[in-house]
C-alpha cells in the first residue's frame, strides 16, 4: 500500500541542520525519474493552464517537455562511483516493458476512440493526431517515471539506504 508523503516543517535545529529528519540518498536513476516527471506533470499543467486562455495555442506548452534533455545529467560519471548495478539495469528493463505495455494499450484505445468518434471516412483532425502524438510521449516517460520509482520505493532485501 502506497501512502501520501506528509511533510511537517520543524526548526532547523531539531534534525542537526537538516530539513528532513530521515533523508535518504537517491541514485542518479531516481533522481532521473524523478526529474522526469516533474517535467512531464509541468508540461500538462501547462497545456490544461493554458487551453482556456489560447485554445489550440496552448499546444505550445508541450515544449516544457524539452527540459527532459537535461536528464542525462544525471548521469555524470564521477570517480570511485558506480552508475547502475544488475538491480538498476533489472528496474529499468521492468520500467521500460510497463511503459511500452501501457503506451500500446492506450494507442490502441485511441484508435478505436477515433474511429468512433470521427467516423471510417478517414477525416481525423490533425490537431488530434498531433496531441496524440505528444500525450504518447508523455504517457511513456511518465509511467517509465512512476514504475522506477515505485520499484525503487517497493526496496527489498538488496535495496539502497
Amino acid at each position: 500500500m502506497y501512502c501520501v508523503p506528509y511533510i511537517e516543517i520543524w526548526p532547523e535545529s531539531a534534525f542537526n541542520g537538516s530539513l528532513f529528519p530521515e533523508e535518504q540518498a537517491m541514485c542518479q536513476t531516481q533522481k532521473a525519474a524523478l526529474f522526469n516527471l516533474i517535467v512531464v506533470v509541468l508540461a500538462l499543467a501547462t497545456v490544461l493552464g493554458l487551453y482556456p486562455f489560447l485554445g489550440r495555442g496552448a499546444t505550445g506548452g508541450f515544449g516544457v517537455l524539452g527540459f527532459l534533455g537535461f536528464s542525462p545529467l544525471f548521469f555524470r560519471r564521477h570517480r570511485g562511483q558506480v552508475l547502475a548495478d544488475e538491480r538498476d539495469q533489472l528496474i529499468q528493463r521492468r520500467s521500460t516493458i510497463l511503459a511500452y505495455s501501457v503506451f500500446w494499450l492506450a494507442f490502441v484505445a485511441s484508435m478505436m476512440l477515433a474511429l468512433v468518434f470521427y467516423g471510417g471516412d478517414g477525416a481525423v483532425p490533425v490537431l488530434v493526431l498531433m496531441n496524440a502524438l505528444w500525450l504518447g510521449f508523455m504517457l511513456v516517460i511518465g509511467v517509465h517515471a512512476i514504475a522506477t520509482l515505485a520499484q525503487y520505493g517497493r526496496g527489498g532485501t538488496n535495496a539502497r539506504s
